[in-house]
């Protein structure tokens, strides 16, 4: 019986993302850029948005992607 490469792909990725959320849990994203004008100065102003993600995501997604690796869909010729 052979497995589903797409199922095997996003196992994968699922894994890799939980890994990387559990060593790096926080994320920064840059959310807008300002230009303001103080007496003759032109200023930039950047604002971030900052997520943090909690730990039992993080091993969820890991857990999940394992599912998707050992019970993921089997090929349709197996299938009666």
């Amino acid at each position: 019986m052979t497995k589903n490469p797409a199922a095997l792909v996003i196992g994968a990725i699922f894994i890799i993302v939980g890994i990387v959320a559990l060593v790096h849990p926080r994320v920064v994203m840059p959310a807008r850029k300002d230009e303001v004008q103080v007496s003759g100065q032109k200023l930039l102003i950047e604002t971030q948005r900052i997520v943090d993600v909690p730990w039992y995501l993080s091993g969820l997604m890991v857990v999940a992607g394992a599912g998707f690796i050992l019970l993921g869909p089997r090929d349709s010729e197996n299938r009666k």
